[in-house]
């Protein structure tokens, strides 16, 4: 077991935060945190953990068969260390590990002892689990007047569907974010991978920030009730906006308008096919705009089509937007002989806004830009050895992020949050550990 850990130097140095999320949306709001330099400790149910370490056949450079059910497939010589599938490894890379039955008199104890020593609790359970073990807001500012409460839940902790559950695809489509999606004429088409769990956990760290700093400039601390589906909202303010003052629905003739822009209306603006497949034989695409008139004047002569500068139909912003289907055929046919990068090199040189469409593969693989910014470190692991991670991108020049942590074993940290922190001797924890509670 690990004592003292070895923290990033950075701005959040001195914050410690009991974690007690699960899932996605939960634990981003923490996890943005770490590779600056906040001590997080995130708190598992013993013999139970934290349910996205159970893809155990993907986890790099493990190979159990199956999932491991039983305790001493967790704890025992097979799973020594016990490591995480890689997702694990994303939300919750640079945190501490230690498990600690709550619902328990003397884990509940123990966790009180902590708070005393903490500046945040943590967690996206469903309404009431905290009060239910006695820890609600009053008694957690009683515990400690300086505490910070983060509470993340679908829809927060007042009104009729507070106790609903939801997870990401809930919240988007509750908020009216699938109900945008998609292209004109054709059904809602949705997120597809679960963006609010992401989206919706960098919002909630936003909060938990600045209850920090509230609390360090003032010696008090704050409930932060978060509600995602409140957040996912603030990605659709022109739709709101737009129903409020002028009465139009969401979903109309025209709306959504796909990769066009109305707001504000530019034209050409939109994706094209470009020459080339990918390797699961899938088009490349590229992306262009022209916000002004100046870069289409560049861009018609780019595709050598100056006559279009005198077309009534395409001399004006006003007019592109108005015959925009006509154009993206006329640009479509540019583009389909080139490659997507040619395009964009192309495209940029002259002041045209354009970039090749990439998927996951190219962003790994390929980009150049990436690479030179480190967003995909080498991180090393004792027991997996090493491999590429994904960075955290906000850079500060004075204190960077550490991007080389990684993501914690299974009460990893019990030396030092038990036996650092709260004193506890070696017999004491393994009294606890025998009876269940850590």
């Amino acid at each position: 077991m690990t004592s003292t850990p070895n923290l990033p130097k950075g701005p959040l140095n001195g914050i410690r935060i009991i974690d007690f999320t699960w899932k996605a949306v939960g634990p981003w709001s923490s996890r943005m945190l770490t590779p600056y330099g906040a001590e997080v400790i995130h708190v598992e149910p013993p013999h139970e953990p934290d349910d996205h370490r159970w893809d155990v056949r993907s986890a790099i450079g493990r190979n159990f068969e199956g999932q491991a059910k039983h305790t001493d497939d967790i704890f025992g010589e097979k799973g020594k260390g016990y490591y995480t599938a890689p997702y694990f490894s994303q939300i919750h890379n640079g945190k501490l590990a230690v498990s600690l039955n709550a619902r328990n008199p003397k884990g509940r104890e123990l966790l009180e002892a902590l708070l005393k020593q903490s500046d945040a609790v943590v967690e996206n359970f469903s309404a009431r689990v905290l009060d239910n073990w006695g820890l609600g807001w009053e008694r957690l500012h009683e515990i400690n007047p300086r505490l910070v409460y983060l509470s993340t839940s679908g829809f927060g902790h007042e009104g009729e569907l507070s106790g609903y559950r939801t997870y990401g695809p809930i919240v988007q489509a509750e908020s009216g974010l699938t109900f945008a999606s998609g292209l004109p004429g054709r059904e809602p088409a949705g997120w597809g991978y679960s963006h609010m769990d992401i989206a919706g956990g960098w919002i909630g760290g936003l909060g938990l920030i600045m209850a920090l700093m509230q609390a360090r400039k003032t010696g008090e601390g704050a409930y932060v009730d978060y509600a995602v589906t409140e957040g996912a909202m603030t990605l659709l303010g022109p739709y709101f906006l737009d129903y409020h003052v002028n009465g139009r629905p969401t979903r109309r003739p025209g709306f959504p308008p796909g990769n066009h822009s109305e707001w504000p209306a530019v034209a050409p603006h939109n994706t094209y096919r470009t020459a080339g497949i990918d390797r699961q034989g899938q088009d490349w695409w590229v992306f262009i705009a022209c916000e002004t008139q100046e870069q289409f004047e560049t861009f018609a002569n780019l595709m050598a089509k100056p006559e279009l500068l005198s077309d009534p139909k395409f001399a004006t912003m006003q007019a592109r937007v108005a015959n925009q289907d006509e154009l993206d055929e006329i640009v479509a046919t540019w583009t389909a002989p080139r490659r997507r990068y040619e395009i964009m090199d192309r495209c940029q040189a002259v002041g045209v806004i354009a970039v090749a469409v990439q998927g996951a593969e190219d962003r790994v693989d390929y980009d150049p830009q990436l690479r030179h910014r480190g967003v995909y470190p080498m991180i090393s692991h004792p027991e997996v050895g090493e491999f590429e991670f994904e960075a955290f991108p906000p850079k500060l020049s004075r204190t960077p992020p550490d991007n080389t942590l990684r993501a914690p074993w299974v009460r990893e940290h019990e030396q030092y949050v038990f036996g650092d922190l709260l004193g506890l001797s070696e017999s004491e924890m393994d009294t606890l550990r025998s009876d269940g509670i850590i």
